[in-house]
């Protein structure tokens, strides 16, 4: 979603974007205003800037959704690791941002505005709608001022960074050399052997699994962790589909048709002109496509929108609306390939060609009368589910769930255990968990205040704490015992391939960088990480052990020479950003 943002508000062609759009929905009002106070506890404090403990608990949340998509077990994941990692991510992003905001980058509440309009994740059939707004935020934790705010600080920080990323780039003597290397073969004969097939049949003694335990300590470490009850309102229990006359459907749907017919998206390039002679200078441009120079090369001489300009002054697709007023007009008053005269704005004199124009497609009613039956539906019952969940929030602030689900008429539910960091069911939520963890819900035992999730809206209150604790070894026996079986294998497994070097024989295999012969890729990076005429035993993560032997090393030529550079500079660019992170974490002044 931070691309979609950045893509949104680069060059002029954010500068250029509508203005200040008063849009109330997005800053106050509805439910997700009455989500999440302030006064948050904070575990750091950067140059001045709090981290709280709602950016790390979330931050560490999406580090380890990301980790379980590479392992498949959780117990694999090394918690204290996990969040020494995210802490120190934090805090550089926060000292990046410091920075940034020292030299002056803003990026103003107009262009946020603009920019949440645009972002997918927050439309419906390309239209913004604050329900799922509402929705997306609410499952990151987030109220609607809150999001505004990290959003904002996030673009700003991002200035910085991509300011000094788009100064990278690759040498051709450096092209020259790394299509060398990339093009490189090296033959080898190679010998796996499995650590899942090794047999072992010995057992760890107690002063092995002591001394396993004592290695590890932290990853015994059960959390705090608490059990509450809650009260839901559900959404669909609100929404009754049988009840939307299907003339309504049709309607719904000839008015989806007709919007994206009047949203046509359009493609304009342009050159900007500033300062006092800019109608001179955009005038005497203009004769010079007239002449007949290509509107890209006068952009790349002439536009003052620098990041436009490399590009040709191409400014991408953008929806009706997007531009002030004065570009607008005149964008539209253009036919495909047309070049307009100079037109005026806050910035400066344009010109500006219309390079493309493009229709969106119709989804067919069979299609799409299932969505629109239910956002009827839900349009139907929108006022009386806000009604009910302002009313179940005036009881919980004042009374008991018990109240509440006499209100509703639902029942009370309990969950199982979580902890701050994960959670089952409706605590999956990082929202809900940060609420039952707050002061007001666990300390003083009161309701949670109206909290939002995909659902619907729910209460909450804490039953039972159970206090972190370091499990006994004798709870972890069998992880331990896994572990050190785990290891006995790997190193069964290593010493077979260590007898399997000195009778390596047959046909050696020619690889390049990306595996092949089935062999595995990180097997691979590492035989490209050899000294030549050389032998080794290649452990891998999985326990497998390979014996190789490097027989010759053959150099070749990379087939494409602009892919290369692209490539090594944006390397360098995330190298670059690399150093800035550190730069400034190990410039600032950190308090935890």
């Amino acid at each position: 979603m931070l691309q979609n943002i950045r893509d949104n508000s680069t060059g002029i062609g954010a500068k250029i974007l509508v203005g200040l759009i008063a849009l109330t929905f997005l800053i106050t009002g509805g439910l997700s205003a009455i989500q999440f106070g302030g006064g948050e506890p904070e575990v750091a404090v950067v140059n001045d800037r709090p981290i709280t403990e709602r950016e790390f608990l979330r931050a560490l949340d999406q580090q380890r959704r990301q980790a379980l998509q590479f392992v498949s077990d959780p117990a694999l994941i090394d918690e204290s690791q996990l969040r020494a990692s995210v802490m120190r991510q934090l805090v550089e992003s926060t000292a990046v941002l410091t920075q940034a905001e020292a030299r002056g980058m803003s990026f103003s509440d107009g262009q946020l505005d603009n920019v949440l309009l645009q972002t997918p994740e927050f439309q419906i059939d390309g239209q913004f709608d604050s329900n799922r707004f509402d929705q997306v935020i609410g499952q990151l934790g987030y109220s609607r001022t809150g999001f505004r705010e990290w959003m904002k600080t996030r673009v700003i920080a991002d200035q910085l960074n991509q300011g000094l990323a788009s100064s990278a780039f690759a040498a051709p003597a450096t092209v020259s050399a790394a299509m060398l290397l990339e093009g490189q073969t090296r033959s080898v004969r190679v010998q796996g052997v499995t650590a899942a097939d090794q047999v072992v049949t010995a057992t760890p003694d107690q002063a092995a699994l002591e001394a396993l335990y004592e290695q590890n300590l932290i990853a015994w470490q059960l959390p705090e962790q608490l059990t509450a009850e809650y009260v839901l309102l559900s959404r669909d229990a609100q929404i009754d589909l049988d009840a939307v006359d299907e003339a309504d459907v049709r309607d719904a749907y000839d008015r989806y048709v007709a919007g994206l017919q009047s949203n046509q998206e359009t493609r304009a390039s342009h050159i900007l002109l500033t300062g006092d002679d800019s109608l001179a200078k955009a005038i005497a441009a203009k004769a010079r496509l007239d002449a007949g120079e290509a509107f890209a090369a006068v952009a790349g001489e002439l536009s003052d929108d620098t990041l436009s300009a490399e590009a040709g002054g191409d400014l991408g697709f953008a929806a009706a609306g997007t531009y002030v007023p004065e570009f607008e007009s005149a964008l539209n008053a253009l036919s495909v390939g047309q070049v307009s005269e100079p037109v005026q704005t806050q910035f400066g004199h344009h010109l500006i060609q219309l390079t493309e124009a493009r229709e969106q497609t119709a989804d067919s009613f069979e299609s799409k009368a299932v969505q629109l039956r239910r956002q009827l539906a839900e349009q139907a019952t929108r006022l009386e589910f806000e009604s009910l969940a302002e009313e179940m929030a005036n009881i919980a602030f004042s009374g008991d769930l018990e109240e509440v689900s006499e209100l509703l008429g639902v029942d009370i539910m309990t969950s199982d255990a979580f902890s701050r960091d994960a959670g089952t069911g409706v605590m999956s939520n990082l929202g809900v968990r940060i609420a039952a963890f707050g002061e007001e819900v666990l300390e003083r035992g009161e309701n949670s205040s109206l909290l939002e999730i995909d659902a619907g809206v729910l209460v909450l209150r804490v039953v039972d704490r159970v206090e972190p604790r370091t499990q006994t070894l004798n709870e972890v026996r069998d992880e331990l015992v896994r572990v050190w079986s785990a290891k006995a294998r790997s190193d069964a497994a290593t010493a077979a391939a260590e007898l399997l070097l000195t009778q390596l024989s047959g046909e050696p295999l020619t690889l390049g960088r990306v595996a092949s012969n089935d062999l595995p890729q990180p097997l691979v990076n590492q035989i490209f990480a050899m000294p030549r005429n050389s032998t080794d035993v290649i452990v891998l993560d999985s326990g497998d052990a390979w014996a190789v032997e490097l027989i010759s090393v053959a150099q070749g030529e990379g087939s494409d020479a602009e892919s290369m550079r692209g490539f090594l500079a944006s390397q360098y660019a995330r190298q670059s950003q690399a150093a800035l992170g550190n730069w400034a974490r190990e410039n600032a002044t950190v308090e935890r």
